[in-house]
């Protein structure tokens, strides 16, 4: 009720987790002290909400499955495109960005090997506000090193004070957005 998000469909383990972990952090010893803790003290709730938004990400996050989006997939958007038009890929539930950039340098590579390639656009949506200010920032740590290829690094990344900031021409390409697909649903 106070934060407008629905949990229903999360996993009941992750859900058990997290409110108890929020407990014991606050103090709370059972589920109804929980309660009464959300309705007196209204930061709880957006600090709840945070635990529950699991930020789970990386680059190139499951090899594999990148690996066959780059071989099958990819080329296949590009087929009959030229370059008055736009492939446009959309990445949900992206999290602080590192997917949907990972796609876009997918994109970018197989665009290269064109003679006349379309443009490229990627749309990427998250419900946790705060982690699509930080995709939109393209600032990440150097251990990022550890999944992007030196290669990608120098292509499109840039290294400052913070660490890794992706270069403005791949940000450029990619949209976030601040999405709840399960209230806004794109394609009903």
């Amino acid at each position: 009720a106070r934060t407008a998000h629905d949990f229903t469909y999360y996993k009941r383990a992750t859900i058990v987790r997290r409110i108890s972990r929020r407990m014991q952090i606050n103090g709370v010893t059972n589920v109804p002290g929980y309660v009464s803790f959300l309705r007196t003290h209204p930061g709880e709730a957006g600090a709840l909400l945070q635990d529950l938004l699991i930020s789970v990400t990386n680059f190139f996050r499951d090899r594999d499955t990148f690996a066959a989006l780059e071989r099958d997939i990819i080329p296949t958007l590009f087929v009959g495109k030229g370059p008055e038009d736009t492939v446009r890929v959309w990445c949900a539930a992206c999290a602080t960005g590192e997917e949907p950039y990972s796609m876009a340098m997918l994109l970018v590579e197989h665009a290269r090997t064109l003679a006349h390639p379309p443009a490229i656009q990627v749309f990427a949506c998250d419900l946790d506000e705060a982690a699509i200010v930080q995709a939109r920032a393209g600032v990440y740590a150097l251990s990022i090193a550890a999944d992007v290829s030196e290669e990608r690094l120098a292509r499109f990344f840039v290294k400052d004070a913070r660490g890794y900031r992706v270069r403005r021409e791949l940000r450029e390409m990619v949209l976030f957005a601040e999405q709840d697909l399960r209230q806004d649903a794109p394609f009903s």
